[in-house]
């Protein structure tokens, strides 16, 4: 049943003397909360505001994650090797994306992957190489701490619940921080109680594809960077210069997260034609904001006018 079509129940006729309430005691706080839910609202089904503008705000967001977690590594590691020795280039290289890390931690409370990945692997190079002396080895066991960072992606995928945690796909941790973490859907429902639920989480509770999607690029996540150690176990046994072993290194954690960014954005457009689909009739079936909206005006209408009878009264008495 359409918002438009609910008959006017005791809980309309309810929440109705209920807005009429809160406006005399707060004549605009109700009216404006109604108000914003239905103007400009993000809704299953619907557009998201201002796309264009999200859009850039998306590439500008992934150019500078690139530019810290793969442009100023390479470009500090190239930079000082030949100033300083090679183990502690690969130390200093690892800095700026583990910086960045950290200040997106305490920030927003969330965790750049990228960047603790290859900050991670050079200072963990760096280090293990001071120790050895070693700097192919440091390499390998660069590598290694990608393959721990994928088998903690095919962790995640385990359905791990508990009354205060739940275990989610880390690509599902990392598309609800990074796609629609400021997109939240307010809405409402049938007994003119005001809901919200982030957009993200409305996917994985009511959209089935979405949920497979995101365990599907988790688990590729996962094998990919393990895959990664393989690559680097060759590299390290093979007659490749140190400086080759890195450039290679890095251009394999590129090709790795690009890929995996295509298969992202391939599978949420996918995800976002079905989520529109089943969001529209969730939409209408579950959201009366318009329906509570139109009750509140009319019943503002009809204070306005009996407000005028009033005063016309008061005129014609006079």
């Amino acid at each position: 049943m359409s918002t438009t079509e609910m008959p006017e129940t005791s809980r309309a006729r309810s929440y109705n003397t209920s807005c009429n309430k809160n406006q005399s005691e707060q004549p605009d706080n109700k009216q404006v909360k109604i108000e914003a839910y239905s103007e400009s609202r993000h809704v299953p089904g619907g557009k998201i505001p201002n796309l264009g503008k999200w859009i850039l705000r998306q590439l500008m967001a992934l150019g500078l994650i690139l530019l810290i977690d793969v442009g100023i590594p390479l470009a500090l590691y190239y930079g000082l090797r030949n100033v300083l020795d090679v183990l502690y280039s690969l130390i200093i290289s690892g800095i700026p994306p583990f910086l960045w890390v950290i200040y997106g931690f305490i920030r927003h409370r969330r965790i750049d992957a990228l960047g603790l990945i290859i900050g991670l692997s050079f200072i963990v190079s760096g280090v293990i190489s001071l120790i050895n002396g070693d700097a192919r080895i440091a390499i390998l066991r660069e590598a290694v701490v990608t393959a721990v960072v994928g088998t903690m992606f095919l962790v995640t995928l385990i359905p791990i619940r508990s009354k205060r945690f739940t275990m989610r796909p880390m690509a599902y941790t990392m598309f609800r921080q990074m796609v629609f973490s400021e997109f939240i859907y307010r809405w409402i429902d049938k007994d003119g109680k005001e809901q919200e639920m982030g957009v993200a989480e409305w996917q994985w509770q009511h959209v089935r594809q979405f949920r497979i999607s995101m365990f599907l690029q988790t688990t590729m996540w996962g094998i990919l960077l393990d895959m990664e150690l393989v690559a680097a176990v060759i590299m390290v046994k093979s007659s490749l210069t140190l400086d080759e072993v890195v450039a290679y290194n890095n251009i394999i954690t590129s090709l790795v997260v690009a890929l995996q960014i295509v298969v992202s954005i391939a599978a949420l457009i996918y995800c976002y034609r079905v989520s529109k689909r089943i969001g529209a009739a969730w939409t209408r079936e579950n959201d009366y904001t318009d329906y509570y909206s139109k009750l509140n005006n009319d019943s503002n209408r009809i204070k306005e006018d009996n407000g005028d009878a009033r005063h016309h009264h008061t005129v014609h008495m006079a």
